[in-house]
């Protein structure tokens, strides 16, 4: 199976694991309470990144990785003014460069833990399989496999949730969309895993999420 990242970072003692754990729960909560409307998408984000990863047959160590690194990937907006987040008009391109600054933001503070696989999945999360994402024009398999699923989690939820300048589009048409960005924005074969778990879960979500 492939690696979530390459390399791989060192193991980290099990004490050390418990510390940064604790962070990350501090560091998703300050999110919370200052970019209004995220711990609702942070926890989606993360339960569909988890369940695609078990999907695609990933360890239970890597499963967990990739719920946290979902449940953190947007860390990096707490330096976005809150003004550019919620304009209810599309952005200008220096308003979206601002907004792009938040992946590598993200890592930044993630890095600060030692964890350097969750720390470039936070960072890659927004490179697109066919190279024009960012913030480092990553194309394909050199996009870490675990930044490849937390975007098709946050396209997903992204797209079926409203948003200041757009209402959302319904589960169904998101799946659609899905398929029309397999290997251009999107990879592949995350795509497939994502509409498999999806199929099995996809009514009870629907409930739970009603927009």
């Amino acid at each position: 199976m492939e690696a979530l990242l390459k390399p791989t970072s060192t193991t980290r003692p099990a004490q050390s694991r418990s510390v940064q754990s604790r962070l990350l729960d501090r560091l998703a909560a300050g999110l919370d309470a200052n970019v209004p409307g995220s711990d609702a998408h942070c926890r989606r984000v993360a339960r569909y990144a988890a369940g695609t990863a078990r999907r695609m047959c990933l360890s239970r160590e890597q499963v967990a990785l990739m719920r946290r690194a979902a449940a953190l990937h947007d860390i990096g907006k707490f330096e976005t003014p809150a003004a550019i987040i919620n304009k209810p008009a599309p952005l200008t391109p220096e308003e979206m460069a601002l907004v792009e600054q938040h992946s590598p933001a993200g890592a930044r503070l993630v890095a600060r833990l030692g964890d350097e696989v969750l720390a470039a999945i936070v960072r890659h999360h927004h490179e697109r399989f066919d190279g024009a994402g960012y913030p480092d024009g990553l194309a394909g398999k050199a996009i870490p496999l675990g930044a490849r699923i937390v975007a098709v989690a946050d396209t997903f939820d992204a797209v079926t949730s409203p948003r200041p300048y757009r209402a959302p589009i319904r589960h169904r048409e998101a799946l659609a969309l899905l398929e029309a960005e397999a290997g251009t924005q999107l990879d592949p074969d995350v795509v497939g895993a994502f509409r498999a778990y999806y199929r099995g879960v996809g009514p009870a979500l629907a409930r739970v999420f009603a927009r």
